[in-house]
């Protein structure tokens, strides 16, 4: 439906050029059917980071997609990762600041304790080979690979990708947690707030959780009474 669309604007363009006799698509609608990505809960994302793979690759890959789950990497970013993006302010908290390969937007990501186990787990020790980037690189092709082994011995039920990792940092590791979606903006690094809200979704448990505590602050207030 996206081609389509892009189709749709060049033969309306076209006519009004009157390099063509006719707008086929004039009276053509486009529909575009949301597509609905699973996520990783709290139970799934914490057996993954506690599984030890007798395979060094299944390892390595698990590692980064779980450092994706608690940073919203994509995989083209991530296997970019530089140190210098890595800093830590007057405060004592570490940032992973990077600009987005797909759309160039600055994303700012205060690093969680699991992120920052990772990020000391794969720092280079006295006598290894120097390497560029933070992790080892990975070809997507094995990242792809080895996700869909890690999913079956796992039975997570979900074919794993490094997109889900997005949706799980979106929804599971923050939203859930109360997170603002405006702070989840920054940190994946969108420009709309709507390309936000497709990763971070609203559902029973989000709703759950603001009811929960909207009914604790009222019973507060009862009580003041």
């Amino acid at each position: 439906m996206k081609h389509i669309e892009r189709i749709k604007k060049i033969i309306a363009w076209a006519y009004e050029m009157r390099f063509i006799d006719r707008n086929v698509f004039a009276s053509f609608k486009v529909r575009k059917t949301e597509f609905e990505s699973p996520i990783l809960h709290w139970q799934q994302l914490e057996k993954l980071q506690h599984k030890i793979f007798q395979v060094p690759m299944l390892n390595l890959v698990k590692d980064l997609f779980v450092f994706c789950c608690f940073t919203g990497l994509a995989p083209i970013d991530l296997q970019n990762l530089k140190h210098s993006q890595i800093y830590k302010d007057a405060d004592g908290l570490t940032w992973l600041t990077y600009k987005r390969t797909k759309s160039k937007i600055q994303a700012n990501v205060p690093l969680l304790n699991p992120a920052i186990v990772l990020l000391e787990k794969y720092r280079l020790q006295k006598g290894e080979i120097l390497r560029n980037t933070v992790f080892p690189f990975v070809t997507n092709k094995d990242l792809n690979t080895n996700l869909k082994i890690i999913s079956e011995i796992c039975e997570l039920g979900i074919p794993l990708n490094f997109y889900i990792a997005r949706h799980t940092i979106a929804t599971t590791v923050t939203l859930l947690n109360g997170v603002p979606v405006t702070s989840i903006k920054g940190m994946m690094g969108h420009r709309k707030i709507e390309s936000t809200m497709h990763y971070a979704k609203i559902n029973k448990d989000v709703i759950a959780r603001d009811m929960n505590s909207l009914n604790e602050k009222l019973k507060m207030l009862h009580k003041t009474e």
